[in-house]
């Protein structure tokens, strides 16, 4: 039987290796930051972000052509996109039916930092998502970079800046490229009710108000119903009772436990449904790039039309029934003590 043995020889002469290799190249630390901005964006956006980087690459020294320039796009129908030149991303024909989920940016470049021999390598990532797939959700275990996509919660994020830098302040200031440049981006939130986006933020009572208020004035209202028919009959003990006021009082227990039921597993549906639609009408599809954006973009947007529709109605008539169960039991209670 063979084995692959490592002499002593060998491991020193990797061990002088490794010791070369990290006196010219330094271990590159990483920094991230997440914008939770909901925003538009266009292809001349990120022709702008491209031209505020290579501007900043020009102030340094870089070796070569101010570095490379990756593009990476996925699309719905599980396409993507591979482009190693901007040029390349920019030129291609982008009016296809399929609508982008993602947009990775990278710029790999080697800036000369004082200390090192060398050039030392430095990365800025920019990912740009419309939102996080369910599926997703499995991966972010696994994940080690922003390329693949991290964190629970600021994954939800629409833009996400990565940058592995050598020199503390180079990495700052490229960070602070991305954060400039998603301060000029278009507002998507300008196009939303701001009465819709107040109750999304308050979607727990609102569904708790659809839930159990309207059940709660029924029982109210049953309950000094219940009272106003026994007072009615002018009786002061149970078997005093007649067999049609008893059948009268079976019955009206019976209809209202059921009526209650009903009133109680309606409220539920509803409030289920408006708290889903409250859930989802803050996410925001962010590109408008290819044919399929433009398409997505505008469905989005009637679906948000309709969403808020429903909201709003359901709210109101479940406000009107609560009016009405009020006034009914007032009334009711106005009888029973006049």
């Amino acid at each position: 039987m063979e084995h692959n043995l490592i002499t002593e020889e060998e491991k020193k002469k990797i061990k002088e290796f490794k010791a070369l290799y990290y006196e010219l190249n330094a271990r590159p630390d990483t920094t991230t930051k997440f914008f939770t901005e909901k925003v538009v964006v266009k292809m001349e956006d990120l022709q702008s972000l491209q031209s505020l980087v290579q501007e900043k690459l020009s102030l340094h020294n870089t070796e070569g052509k101010a570095g490379k320039s990756y593009v990476s796009i996925a699309t719905s129908k599980n396409k993507s996109y591979n482009f190693d030149d901007w040029l390349l991303f920019t030129s291609h024909n982008w009016k296809i039916p399929e609508y982008i989920e993602s947009i990775t940016l990278v710029w790999d470049f080697l800036i000369s930092v004082e200390g090192y021999k060398n050039p030392q390598r430095h990365k800025l990532t920019v990912k740009i998502s419309s939102g996080l797939k369910p599926e997703e959700f499995l991966n972010l275990i696994f994940s080690g970079s922003v390329e693949e996509i991290q964190g629970l919660a600021e994954a939800q994020a629409p833009i996400i800046a990565q940058m592995d830098f050598i020199e503390n302040r180079l990495g700052q200031e490229f960070l602070n490229i991305v954060e400039e440049w998603v301060t000029t981006l278009e507002k998507a939130e300008q196009y939303k009710s701001k009465v819709i986006i107040f109750l999304r933020k308050k979607r727990k009572i609102v569904a708790y108000y659809l839930n159990y208020l309207l059940f709660l004035l029924f029982c109210i209202t049953a309950l000094i119903g219940y009272n106003y028919i026994t007072i009615s009959y002018n009786i002061t003990k149970i078997f005093e009772l007649s067999i049609g006021q008893l059948n009268f009082m079976v019955n009206y227990i019976v209809i209202c436990t059921l009526s209650g039921c009903i009133i109680l597993n309606r409220a539920s549906n509803v409030a289920n449904k408006v708290f889903r639609t409250l859930s989802t009408y803050d996410d925001e599809f962010i590109f408008k790039i290819t044919s399929g954006d433009e398409q997505q973009y505008s469905k989005i947007r009637n679906i948000e039309k309709k969403s808020a529709f429903k909201v709003i109605y359901n709210l109101i008539f479940s406000l009107i029934l609560n009016i009405a169960c009020g006034i009914i039991a007032t009334v009711i209670y106005t009888q029973l003590t006049s």
